[in-house]
């Protein structure tokens, strides 16, 4: 047993291992990766100039990927004679620098600054410009899409992504989100391309068989929000009263374009009512980028978005953009219009993004899907468990600070504004604010007055414990009645954990009894500050229902039962009452829990809960929960609730759950969920008709190779040595169907499933090749999987690697890093080779007695008769 159990031990560790690099992988894929960490508190930098306007012109080359660019800058010193004046500026190649206005002496670059220094200081309110010629070929900041990096013919491309401080990889620049000016954009391209950027179009020029592209932002803003792209795209057009809109996407993918601007007008209508603003910009541009480094960045007056998050009619429900057309939209009032001063205060960006997408979830889909929005912005804050400030300076990297605190946490704090103040008092300080400090900068400070000033309120006790401490309330609360003093008594502690960052709060704590004969429920607000403290109502009789936080305003972790069969009746209630009480029902395993929760699997109005529901019978893993479960997956019309269903049943390890998911497979249309049901497979290795399924739905075409994708996922689970030929063969003849991300996570399979064998030269070769890919993400993941490969002769290429180094993070040689330190971990010095074979000696010998003396109970427990 010993020589058998211990593969499935180390195959386990991989597994958890492998799990751990996914999550991370797809993190990376949310937002920009970090690019230096830098130790100390964060502060806004000093302003010695203001800037007043900034133009590029550049000239990209698609073939050798490249930038040729001249720059210039107005700037005047603002409080102090200016002696020298600094730029950030990284691996830029700089020909020329012209100051005009005062005498420059020299000029150099260091590792990321190019420093003028002048021959005197210039007194404030000097005219000074700058005048800069440079050329790069960067690898941050700005990013080339062509045929020659493995993309589709016709779809070449370029963007730029500046937050939080990339631009200094392509253009000299302020790289800091304190100061903002106008800006211009000249951008020179190959005939019939497209150039988008902020603001208006000026001029569009014909230069031979070039064109000359003029964009200019007369309004100012930040340097992260200058945008550049420019390639060929198909366009959609259309308008919101006076303001042009505009939607672009790669040629291969035109097909999905409607889909992904069908929101937008509607958006923004939405938006200028509720926030009493018009849309601030002279247009409004979206792009979608091919391996965008984020879902979407906000440039002022064009959003660029990740091509990856388009998608097809085939998804039915499962996929919509309406969410990151409504976060990145917001943006242009919240981040744009108005921008944090520095980036402990992103919240002011982030959280209200992510608080007007939750309520334009209300506008477009109804109050249900609004509180659904906020609970799941909740379980994202609950499952970080991130209890440090959501105004934080101790990060290393700016993009450290762009996590669950600002964007849900950051939402919800906003929420708990609006509900205690009213949304009429929450619209007029947001007003305020926007208007007091429209094209500026702002901090946490700002909104705080506006908000005082508007109500009259002392906010500081809010603010003190939602955005500069961390953390969240955990409430156990308990309820009595006295029937004889007619007193219900509600006990509330605060469970969570106190230290120097998280507090007791001060919070009002709403609560509703509903009283038989009244038609209204009585509803009060409990003042809670103790670590535990008892409150006692009044009420002419024993409530039929007690409610804490009926109308979900209060982010708070709480724990309350309700008493006898009050939690029927919220099973009927509204919606966070029926997710609630669903939850409760999973405390339990009794038949009628499992029927009750069967009802709402099948029958609730609402698919959020049908989805809590499947979540929930999963955990019970009775028989009868089983059962529900393979009910429920029967009539779900809801594409997202039957997906749940699927995974939920993925989850119980039942011979009944893998039958009902294999005659889900054969009459389910929607690959997404058919995807879900072939990784849940991973699981049945050995499964002759599993495997022929396996391969054929390898083969069969998707959008964007899912399929194939998540068969890989699957033959990975399984340890599945005999399909490498075919993993490998198609890697080779259709690399262009693979998405990215899916392609990176290919190459670590291959190398996990060649892992064992003998003679793993062809796929070394393989992953060696992709180490010179033109898609930097490919070349970090063959440096990867040749760790995984765990073949020493990848040494020979992995240890050149390693020299060299600037004090910039370098994916690819962080991971030929952890691959050399992997796989030399696994070459044992002749001592240890000579212990170690003693001991699988002593393992063997063991084996054979144990083995031996099983045989003789076994004889002795079967005598021959």
């Amino acid at each position: 047993m010993l020589r058998r159990l211990l593969p499935f031990l180390v195959l386990a560790s991989v597994a958890a291992a492998e799990s751990l690099h996914q999550c991370e992988h797809c993190a990376k894929h949310l937002l920009p990766p970090v690019t230096q960490l830098v130790p100390g508190r964060k502060y806004a930098r000093d302003r010695r100039v203001d800037i007043q306007h900034l133009s590029l012109d550049v000239t990209p080359d698609f073939a050798a990927r490249k930038v040729t660019g001249r720059m210039a800058m107005d700037f005047t010193p603002i409080g102090l004679p200016l002696e020298k004046f600094e730029l950030d500026a990284v691996d830029l190649r700089i020909t020329e620098v012209v100051l005009e206005g005062a005498e420059l002496a020299d000029w150099q670059t260091g590792v990321d600054k190019l420093v003028l220094q002048l021959a005197k200081p210039a007194a404030p309110g000097t005219a000074l410009k700058v005048r800069i010629s440079w050329s790069v070929a960067p690898e941050r900041g700005l990013y080339f899409r062509t045929p020659e990096m493995g993309y589709a013919p016709g779809d070449t491309q370029l963007w730029t992504q500046g937050e939080a401080d990339l631009h200094r990889f392509w253009f000299p620049c302020y790289d800091y989100p304190n100061e903002r000016f106008s800006s211009e954009v000249v951008c020179e391209v190959p005939g019939g391309m497209e150039v988008i950027s902020n603001g208006v179009l000026v001029a569009k020029e014909p230069a031979g068989d070039r064109v000359r592209w003029h964009w200019r932002q007369d309004k100012p803003h930040v340097n992260y929000l200058v945008a550049l792209a420019a390639g060929y795209f198909h366009k959609l057009e259309d308008r919101a009263g006076n303001l042009p809109l505009a939607l672009f996407v790669p040629p291969s993918l035109k097909d999905t374009a409607a889909a992904a601007f069908a929101d937008t007008r509607s958006i923004l209508g939405f938006y200028e009512r509720e926030i009493g603003l018009p849309f601030p910009w002279d247009k409004y541009h979206q792009v979608y980028c091919l391996d965008f480094l984020a879902g979407g960045m906000e440039n002022t007056s064009c959003t660029f978005n990740a091509a990856g998050m388009l998608f097809d009619r085939s998804s039915e429900t499962l996929r919509t953009l309406h969410r990151l057309d409504a976060h990145e939209t917001a943006h242009q009032w919240f981040g744009d219009l108005v921008t944090c001063r520095d980036w402990s205060h992103l919240w002011l960006n982030e959280g209200f993004a992510s608080y007007y997408t939750v309520l334009y979830e209300g506008e477009k889909n109804g109050g249900d899907a609004m509180k659904f929005a906020l609970w799941r912005e909740a379980e994202a804050v609950f499952r970080a468990k991130d209890t440090r400030p959501t105004v934080w300076r101790d990060y290393g990297d700016p993009m450290q600070q762009f996590d669950t605190r600002v964007y849900p946490k950051g939402a919800w704090i906003l929420h708990m504004l609006r509900s205690q103040l009213g949304a009429e008092l929450y619209r007029k300080g947001i007003l305020l604010y926007l208007e007091r400090h429209r094209n500026g900068i702002v901090g946490t400070d700002d909104l705080h007055d506006a908000l005082e000033e508007v109500s009259g309120l002392s906010l500081d006790a809010f603010f003190d414990q939602w955005l500069y401490h961390g953390g969240w309330p955990e409430l156990d609360v308990a309820y009595a009645w006295d029937g004889a003093t007619k007193l219900a008594k509600l006990t509330v502690k605060q469970t969570q954990k106190v230290t120097d960052q998280v507090r007791l709060f001060r919070l009002p704590l709403p609560v509703a009894f509903t009283v038989k004969g009244e038609a209204e429920p009585r509803r009060m607000t409990l003042e809670v500050s103790q670590a535990e403290e008892s409150f006692y109502v009044a009420l002419p009789s024993q409530p039929e229902f007690v409610r804490v936080d009926p109308d979900y305003s209060l982010l708070a972790q709480i724990r309350f039962t309700p008493p006898g069969d009050q939690l029927d009746r919220q099973l009927e209630g509204d919606v966070i009452g029926r997710l609630l009480a669903v939850r409760a029902l999973g405390g339990k395993k009794d038949a009628g829990s499992v029927a009750k929760l069967s009802r709402r699997i099948r029958e609730d109005s609402f698919y959020g809960v049908r989805s809590e529901a499947a979540s929930v019978l999963s955990k019970i893993a009775t028989p009868e929960a089983r059962a529900a479960l393979i009910a429920g997956l029967e009539g779900q019309g809801d594409a997202r609730a039957r997906q749940a269903v699927v995974e939920a049943l993925a989850a119980v390890p039942h011979p009944d759950a893998q039958a009902a998911l294999w005659k889900q497979a054969q009459a389910e249309k929607n690959p997404e969920i058919l995807a879900a049901i072939l990784r849940s497979w991973g699981t049945r290795p050995g499964e002759a008709e599993v495997a022929k399924s396996l391969d054929e739905m390898f083969r069969r075409p998707s959008f964007g190779h899912q399929l194939a994708a998540s068969v890989a996922t699957a033959w990975r689970a399984q340890d599945e040595v005999s399909s490498v030929p075919l993993l490998l063969a198609d890697l080779r003849a259709q690399p262009l169907a693979w998405r990215t991300r899916d392609h990176a996570a290919a190459l670590d399979t291959l190398a996990f499933l060649s892992r064992k064998q003998p003679n793993r030269d062809e796929v070394r070769a393989f992953l060696i090749e992709h180490l010179t890919h033109p898609k930097q993400e490919l070349r970090v993941a063959a440096a990867k999987a040749l760790g995984t490969l765990r073949d020493p002769r990848a040494l020979a290429v992995l240890e050149p690697m390693l020299t060299g180094g600037g004090s910039y993070a370098d994916p690819l040689r962080e991971a030929a890093s952890a691959s050399v330190r992997a796989l030399q971990s696994e070459e044992p010095a002749p001592a240890e080779l000579k212990k170690l074979w003693q001991e699988v000696q002593q393992l063997q010998k063991k084996a054979e007695t144990l083995e031996k003396q099983l045989d003789d109970q076994k004889k002795k427990a079967a005598p021959v008769k």
